[in-house]
């Protein structure tokens, strides 16, 4: 059956379809448009975002990749590629008929990709490599850089579709391009009788924007509607000019055929304009006009089959001209166009990619959001889960009800003041814009390091950043400083090129003791080498805080404010977190919209489909059932990870005499050996598989300990799981019916730093054990890895001899996170505290102290704060070096098993 397309046909004209999804394939509507006369395909990141995040048509394949842990880039890959395969398929029997004039399908280079000449010409060869079909169209920007790519892509064989062409100028270096690639090939002897291009020239985009310039300049309407068919006739024009030329003519001799116009962008915009404006003036031989399912139906109903490409050229020159006078540039235009189209295309991806993490982690919530498989698990905690949902206990925490919590005026005060972490990532998110900004500043000053300044909630995360994100170049080497021993400062200065390196004061309250001696320190060795040493300090802080007068004072080169609403152990995803991620090349995208994935599905309202509240209550659960030691299983990758995640549990939950014991880095023991008074908590990498956990994972299950095993995509899931353990420390809070938001016991040690043998000291410590006790051992020594080693083996020694939890702490940095348990949770810890009496002289400039008396005050008042509390505490005073006092500790430790 004839139909309007056919005659388009009969006129030189294809017509393609500028929609695909895999409904329109699998459907057979695809098959029956090419029936009708369509004879291409054309996709880009809008229609393929629309058509993944808009419909069901991807539900199955998304379920069955996803049970395969495929990346976010596999799934992509083969839902794109898959459709562009099969819609490939379906017209090859069309180029096959046009002997490969029609019958292709278009996919699209990542916009992303746009700036990015070598990157653009990998990805394109990637792309028609993995389809191996003579019918596709690899389609790349015309931008500076996409045009070299275009003329290597063809060069080398492949298809182009030219996409985003506005203006003349634009379209004669894409022509060029398609016409060196072609001779590149000739000069190989290569054939270039199979090699096809379209170049995609933007319509009604034109009118859009001139007919507002109209209107703003007050010019005349009768001008409005014109300029875009007026410039697409010119593009033909020149089209016909440079294709009729000696230099085509070579060419052609060699089999190549023309470089066809392709018009995009052809459905009106404006409804008061008919809506075969941009169809029924272009109409002419070698064109192609691309046409989403509205428009092609209105041509198939209404066209007027008639060859006005090249009618009335003379009119549209004045048509150009005309604006031109009347103050409206159309190389101004052209080149806004581009930009916006480059952008729009790039949002589009990356809202299809937001899309398709959102869909991921759904169908990961439905299948294993957390595994909880185990019999003890289920019948410990399904009473608690039951109750929290009936309660609606996940709706009153985003409604910030202080009241699921505590019920006195004054804790419910605070409570609803702490809330500010549940919308921090999209705060942050909308501010990319500027920390990118400000990223690329400092690397363009040549900073090459950056080292955070803090101490607990306002450093750990960046700790853990350090650890699980190397800094790719040319971002800055991350250090954080978080010690007052004086060799851990000296460490930290050796290790740092002054001249290039950036330092964060970062501090909630601005007064934080350690954070102000380490920028005294800094600001004077700093301003030995720098006349202006302002500009190598950046600080983060709560608005109207002390260190922002100081900041200003000093010169700061920039001060973050931190919504005040939020604690320093929820801050991990505020600014304290993600500025010195974004100086670090961590991908910021990435790890936020992990987080604001879990942010949707911690919204559900049953707590056991819900990842955040069902931890909560599982750890809140085995708490009041006796089970209080929160054991962390983590794969070296993660390893970090257990020390931000102790320091919630431990300063959230430790008070009113109760709280949860988290256990990081606890040397193994064989199963049968660990305590029944533990839940274990593990965290799997999908992406980088760990036997070895695996293997211990199920070892504990099968001696029948409780397991909790919570699956990670890859490395930047952490930007989810760091909200899901917020959000789970804040039910577990609610469980235990504690604030879960202050730390009444910290200030403790802070405010307090203003004769028997040692074996006689352990022996009488641990004839104190009872059921349900725990080891703790605070170390205020040098945390360099030497001394982590001799410690771990201790406490693995103690850990063996008595069959007893252990902890492991640098002072005075547990302080801010168990430390707060150690003295506000039950009596149930028996206490090591380790100190170095010797160390480095480093003086703190402006202080009559140095930081070897700074840390030693610290160990003492904490050492009293423990006293008062009635706590088992023995202080163990090393006069030698920390290497050889710790042998001393490690050989007494080891020599009382044999008594």
């Amino acid at each position: 059956m004839s139909t309007a397309i056919h005659r388009l046909n009969e006129l030189g004209q294809s017509i393609w379809y500028d929609n695909v999804r895999r409904g329109l394939i699998e459907s057979g509507e695809l098959s029956d448009l090419i029936a009708q006369g369509v004879s291409g395909v054309t996709s880009n990141p809008t229609i393929f975002e629309k058509a993944i995040n808009g419909s069901h048509d991807y539900d199955a394949a998304l379920r069955q990749l996803v049970a395969q842990r495929a990346s976010l880039e596999t799934i992509y890959d083969t839902l794109v590629l898959e459709d562009i395969a099969n819609g490939a398929d379906l017209l090859r029997p069309v180029y096959d008929r046009t002997h490969g004039l029609d019958g292709y399908i278009s996919v699209e280079v990542p916009p992303t990709l746009a700036a990015q000449t070598d990157k653009t010409i990998e990805e394109g060869r990637r792309l028609f490599k993995a389809l191996g079909r003579p019918n596709v169209m690899i389609k790349v920007p015309a931008t500076p850089e996409g045009i070299p790519a275009i003329r290597q892509l063809i060069a080398d064989g492949i298809n182009v579709n030219v996409t985003l062409i506005f203006s003349l100028d634009a379209y004669r270096t894409v022509i060029d391009a398609y016409l060196s690639g072609l001779e590149d090939r000739v000069s190989r002897g290569q054939p270039i009788n199979h090699v096809a291009s379209v170049a995609s020239f933007f319509v009604s985009r034109l009118d859009t924007l001139v007919d507002q310039l109209i209107k703003e300049k007050g010019l005349p309407q009768e001008l409005a509607g014109k300029a875009a068919v007026a410039n697409a006739k010119l593009a033909y024009e020149l089209f016909t000019q440079l294709f009729n030329s000696p230099r085509f003519e070579a060419l052609k001799a060699q089999g190549a055929m023309v470089q066809r116009p392709l018009w995009a962008s052809t459905s009106t915009k404006n409804p008061s304009y008919p809506d075969l404006l941009y169809v029924d003036t272009l109409i002419g031989p070698d064109t192609v006009n691309t046409l989403p399912p509205q428009t092609v139906a209105a041509v198939l109903d209404h066209v007027t089959v008639k060859r006005t490409v090249d009618e009335d050229l003379a009119g549209a020159h004045q048509v150009i001209d005309t604006l031109e006078a009347a103050g409206i540039s159309m190389h101004a235009v052209t080149d806004q166009l581009l930009q916006e189209g480059v952008e729009s295309f790039s949002q589009s991806f990356v809202t299809l990619f937001r899309g398709l993490k959102r869909k991921r982690a759904a169908i990961v919530s439905e299948l294993e959001p957390v595994d909880w498989s185990q019999d003890i698990l289920h019948a410990t905690a399904d009473a608690v889960v039951e109750e929290l949902t009936k309660q609606d206990a996940v709706a009153r925490v985003w409604s910030h009800d202080a009241s699921l919590w505590k019920t006195d005026p004054d804790h419910q005060a605070i409570i609803r003041n702490a809330l500010g972490w549940l919308s921090v990532p999209e705060k942050v998110a909308q501010d990319l814009p500027n920390l990118k900004a400000f990223t690329q500043s400092v690397i363009d000053d040549g900073y090459t390091d950056v080292v955070v300044l803090g101490m607990g909630g306002s450093s750990l995360i960046s700790d853990v950043l350090l650890h699980t994100f190397p800094a790719p170049a040319p971002y800055l080497r991350l250090h954080v400083l978080d010690s007052t021993s004086p060799d851990a400062v000296q460490a930290v200065r050796n290790r740092l090129p002054l001249a290039t390196s950036l330092f964060i004061v970062a501090s909630k309250s601005g007064t934080t003791t350690e954070p102000q001696e380490y920028f005294r320190y800094f600001w004077e060795e700093v301003s030995a080498i720098s006349s202006k040493p302002g500009e190598h300090f950046v600080a983060i802080t709560d608005p109207g805080t002390l260190l922002v007068e100081e900041a200003a004072s000093h010169g700061f080169r920039k001060t973050f404010l931190n919504p005040a609403d939020i604690g320093g152990r929820y801050s991990a995803l505020s600014w304290f977190g993600m500025v010195p991620a974004a100086l670090s090349g961590v991908d910021l995208e990435a790890l936020l919209t992990n987080a604001q994935d879990m942010q949707q599905l911690c919204h559900v309202a049953s707590v056991k489909d819900n990842p955040g509240a069902l931890l909560g209550a599982l750890m809140g659960a085995f708490a009041v059932s006796g089970r209080d030691k929160m054991t962390l299983l983590m794969p070296e990758a993660l390893s970090q990870f257990s020390d931000w995640i102790e320091q919630l549990l431990a300063e959230s939950t430790g008070k009113e005499g109760t709280g949860l014991l988290p256990i990081a880095h606890e040397p193994a023991l064989p199963a049968h050996e660990y305590s029944h008074d533990r839940l274990f908590i593990a965290c799997q990498l999908e992406s980088e598989p760990d036997s070895d956990l695996d293997a211990r994972i199920q070892e504990l299950r099968r001696a029948g300990h409780p397991v909790v095993v919570l699956p990670m995509a890859d490395r930047t899931a952490l930007g989810g799981e760091l909200f899901r353990w917020e959000f789970a420390t804040a039910i577990a809070g609610s469980v235990l019916r504690i604030d879960a938001f202050d730390q009444p016991n910290v200030q403790e040690s802070k405010d307090n730093t203003t004769g028997s043998s040692l074996a006689e000291s352990l022996t009488a410590l641990m004839r104190t054990f009872k059921t349900n006790d725990y080891v703790a051992m605070m170390a205020y020594v040098d945390p360099s890895s030497t001394s982590w080693e001799m410690l771990q083996a201790i406490r693995a020694e103690i850990g063996r001899q008595w069959n007893v939890p252990t902890t492991l702490g640098f002072g005075p940095r547990f302080l801010h996170s168990t430390g707060q348990l150690h003295k506000g949770g039950n009596d149930h810890g028996l206490f090591i505290q380790i100190v170095a009496d010797a160390g480095a002289h480093v003086p703190i400039p402006g202080e009559p102290f140095d930081f070897l008396t700074l840390i030693k005050a610290q160990a003492i008042g904490d050492y009293q704060a423990l006293r008062s509390h009635n706590r088992r505490v023995i202080r163990i005073v090393m006069t030698e070096s920390t290497v050889e006092g710790l042998k001393v500790l490690e050989n007494t430790v080891r020599a009382l098993r044999t008594k």
